[in-house]
C-alpha cells in the first residue's frame, strides 16, 4: 500500500480560521444528529428509494430530508457523470432551500502536498451535518486524464479518482480543486470531540448505506438502532503483522491496530491479538465478534470464511487493504461486500490506490466510537484527507456506545437483555483492570450465580482469573466450561483447549500441558499446524527435556521433519542446471598459456642475469 518512504511524513495541516474563529469545545450534550441529517436515493434504481424511506423511519428523518436523484446504477462512473447527475443537482437543492450560503474565504494550505492559499466559495450557514447515500448512488468517480495537476505535486498525489462520499464530503465549498488530496478539518489530530456547525461549514460527513443485497442494507439499519438500545457486546480481534521498526513503510498501520487493542481492552473488553506475519488463519477459533482491525490481503479470507465465526449484532469490522471497497455488491470479492455479507453492521475501504497514511487511522476511529461519537463522526475524525479513496459503509447515525457504560447495563438490567452476560463481564473485567481482586471475586461470583451453565460466562470468568494470575480458579473455570460444550461447539472446544494449554504451561504444570497440546494435535490436526500450536508444543517440550513424546505429538513431529527434506529436496531439484562453462576467448587461451609456460629456476645459472641475487625476481 506504501510505495513511497515520503507517506510516512505527517502533512502539517493548517487551521482553517476565518476572522480568527476556532473550532468550539466540547458541547456538554451530543447533537441531534438525525435532524441534520440528509438521505439520498437513486430513481434509476428500484431498490433504493423504498430503502431510504425505510431508513428515513427507522431513523425518524422527516420526509422533506429524504430526495432523490437521477443518476447510472453503475458503482463507477466519470467525473464528468458526478458533477451532472450528483452533485450539480444537490447544488441546486441546497440553493432552492437556502440550505447554504457562501462567502468568499481564503483557505490556508488546504491542498496536502502544497503550500499555498486558496479562494474559495465557503457556507456561512448549512444545516445538513450528515448525508446518507442509499444502496443505489455510484460508489467511485474514475480518473479523468484531462484533469491537470500543477507539477510541483507529488507525482503520487495527482490522482483526481475519488470515492463519490468523499468528494461531496466538500460540498459547502466551490473552488477547490479537482485534483489531489484536500486536508479535512475535522481530523482529530490532537483531540476527539463531536460534530458541530462550526465543522458543518467546511464539510459534510457523507457515509453510504449499501450492500451486496437490499435485504442487507435493511439488517444493517435494523442492528444498528437495536444495539443502541445497550450498546455494542463481543469480543474483540486484531490482525497484526508485527513490524518492530519505524522506518519500516508498514509500520505505521500496525501501531494503529495495537493501539486500537489497548483502547478496547482498557475498556474491559475481551481482546485477542494475532502477532502472525501472515494473515491470520482461517482455523483461528474466533466468534461472538464485536470489533475487528486488521490487514493485509486482498480478498476476504481468515476465521470469517467458516460459517462458525459469527458477528454480533452491531459488530464494525475493518481489514486495511489498497482495494478493500474496489466494489461493496459483491459477496465475495475484497473486503467491504464479504464482510458486510457476513453480518458485519459498518465498515469502510478504498475504492483504489490511498495509500496508507491516507487511510482512516484505526486507533483514532476507535478511540471516537468508545467515546459515544456515531460512526460518521468517527469515521470522519479518523480521516486525514477529503476528496480522495476512502468511503464509509453504515448507518452514519449509528452510536455503538451511545451512554455511559454504566447507563447501558443498567438499560440492560431492567430490559433483561440478551447483551447482559456480556455487559456484566465487562464490568468485571473493568474491576480487574483497575486492581481490584476482592472486586472482581465478588464480581465474578455473582455472575457465575446468576448465569449458571453459560459457556460465554464460564469462559469470560475462567479468562479473568487467568490474566489475575489466579491459575488453579481458572483452570477449574475452563474444565467446568469444557465440559459443558463438550462435542456440540468444534470452535469453542478448540478455543478452551488452547487457553487451557497455555496456562498449564504458565504454571508450571508440565504433564497437563503436554496433555493438553497431545488433546489438541489429536482432535485438530489442521488446526494445530495452521495456528502453530502443534510447533508450540514442540518447542515447549524440546524445553523441558521431554524426548518421548506421546503418540499424536510425535506424529505430528514426524510429519514437519518429513515436510521439510521434501521441501528441500523439491528446492534442490527445482534449481536450474548448472551453467557449462563459456567457450574460451583468445585472450583467455593466450593467458592461460602464458600461465602454464614454466619459468626458470631463479637460482638456475641459464638464467639472462646469472649474476643476480636468487631473492631478486
Amino acid at each position: 500500500m506504501i510505495r513511497w518512504a515520503f507517506l510516512l511524513l505527517f502533512f502539517t495541516i493548517a487551521r482553517w480560521v476565518q476572522g480568527g474563529e476556532t473550532p468550539p469545545l466540547t458541547p456538554p450534550d451530543q447533537p441531534d444528529l438525525a435532524a441534520h441529517t440528509l438521505v439520498v436515493y437513486n430513481r434509476t434504481d428500484p431498490d433504493s428509494q423504498p430503502l431510504a424511506e425505510f431508513y428515513a423511519k427507522a431513523r425518524s428523518i422527516p420526509a422533506d430530508r429524504v430526495v432523490g436523484l437521477d443518476c447510472p446504477v453503475t458503482e463507477e462512473i466519470t467525473r464528468a457523470e458526478f458533477e451532472a447527475r450528483i452533485r450539480k443537482p444537490l447544488e441546486e437543492l441546497f440553493t432552492s432551500r437556502g440550505w447554504i450560503k457562501r462567502t468568499e474565504n481564503f483557505l490556508s494550505n488546504p491542498i496536502l502536498g502544497i503550500e499555498s492559499s486558496v479562494p474559495v466559495q465557503q457556507a456561512q450557514e448549512n444545516p445538513v451535518w450528515i448525508m446518507a447515500l442509499m444502496r443505489g448512488i455510484p460508489l467511485k468517480i474514475a480518473d479523468d486524464p484531462a484533469i491537470l495537476a500543477p507539477e510541483n505535486l507529488m507525482p503520487q498525489l495527482r490522482a483526481n479518482a475519488a470515492a463519490v462520499d468523499s468528494e461531496l464530503a466538500l460540498l459547502p465549498i466551490t473552488g477547490l480543486p479537482l485534483y489531489g488530496l484536500i486536508a479535512n478539518p475535522y481530523f482529530a489530530d490532537k483531540r476527539i470531540r463531536p460534530f458541530g456547525q462550526f465543522f458543518a461549514n467546511y464539510l459534510i460527513m457523507v457515509c453510504r448505506l449499501d450492500a451486496p443485497t437490499p435485504a442487507m442494507v435493511r439488517r444493517m439499519i435494523q442492528d444498528a438502532v437495536e444495539t443502541e438500545k445497550t450498546e455494542l457486546t463481543g469480543r474483540a480481534f486484531f490482525d497484526i503483522r508485527s513490524i518492530d521498526k519505524k522506518e519500516d513503510p508498514y509500520w505505521l498501520g500496525d501501531n494503529w491496530i495495537e493501539r486500537s487493542a489497548l483502547l478496547f481492552q482498557a475498556r474491559g473488553f475481551d481482546v485477542e491479538v494475532d502477532r502472525r506475519p501472515d494473515v491470520v488463519s482461517k482455523f483461528a477459533p474466533w466468534d461472538q465478534i464485536a470489533f475487528y482491525a486488521g490487514w493485509y490481503t486482498g480478498d476476504f479470507r481468515g476465521p470469517f470464511e467458516n460459517s462458525s465465526a459469527r458477528f454480533r449484532r452491531g459488530a464494525i469490522a475493518y481489514h486495511i487493504h489498497s482495494f478493500s471497497a474496489e466494489t461493496v455488491r459483491s459477496e465475495s470479492k475484497n473486503w467491504v461486500g464479504p464482510l458486510l455479507a457476513h453480518g458485519a453492521t459498518a465498515t469502510m475501504g478504498a475504492v483504489y490506490e490511498p495509500y496508507l497514511r491516507f487511510t482512516p487511522d484505526v486507533s483514532l476511529f476507535v478511540s471516537s466510537l468508545l467515546s459515544g461519537l456515531s460512526f460518521a463522526e468517527s469515521a470522519y475524525q479518523s480521516q486525514l484527507a477529503l476528496s480522495w479513496m476512502v468511503t464509509f459503509v453504515g448507518d452514519p447515525l449509528y452510536r455503538p456506545f451511545p451512554r455511559n457504560f454504566f447507563e447501558n447495563l443498567d438499560a440492560a438490567q431492567t430490559a433483561n437483555s440478551p447483551d447482559l452476560p456480556w455487559l456484566r463481564l465487562r464490568k468485571a473485567r473493568l474491576l480487574a483492570n483497575a486492581g481490584s481482586l476482592s472486586e472482581t471475586r465478588a464480581a465474578v461470583n455473582k455472575l457465575l450465580e446468576d448465569f449458571p451453565k453459560n459457556a460465554v460466562v464460564l469462559e469470560g470468568c475462567a479468562d479473568i482469573y487467568r490474566d489475575l494470575n489466579e491459575k488453579k480458579d481458572a483452570a477449574h473455570l475452563y474444565d467446568e466450561t469444557l465440559d459443558l460444550v463438550g462435542d456440540q461447539e468444534p470452535r469453542d472446544r478448540l478455543r478452551l483447549l488452547m487457553k487451557y494449554a497455555d496456562l498449564a504451561r504458565r504454571d508450571d504444570k508440565t504433564k497437563t500441558a503436554m496433555d493438553f497440546y497431545e488433546k489438541t494435535v489429536k482432535e485438530f490436526p489442521e488446526a494445530s499446524k495452521e495456528l502453530g500450536l502443534g510447533d508450540r508444543a514442540l518447542a515447549f517440550a524440546s524445553g523441558e527435556g521431554i524426548s518421548d513424546l506421546p503418540p499424536f505429538l510425535a506424529k505430528y513431529k514426524k510429519d514437519v521433519e518429513e515436510a521439510q527434506i521434501a521441501a528441500a529436496v523439491a528446492k534442490a531439484a527445482a534449481q536450474p542446471p548448472a551453467q557449462t562453462k563459456p567457450e574460451a576467448t583468445p585472450a583467455d587461451q593466450a593467458a592461460v598459456q602464458k600461465a602454464a609456460t614454466p619459468r626458470p629456476s631463479l637460482s638456475d645459472p641459464s638464467t639472462k642475469n646469472p649474476g643476480a641475487n636468487p631473492a631478486t625476481p
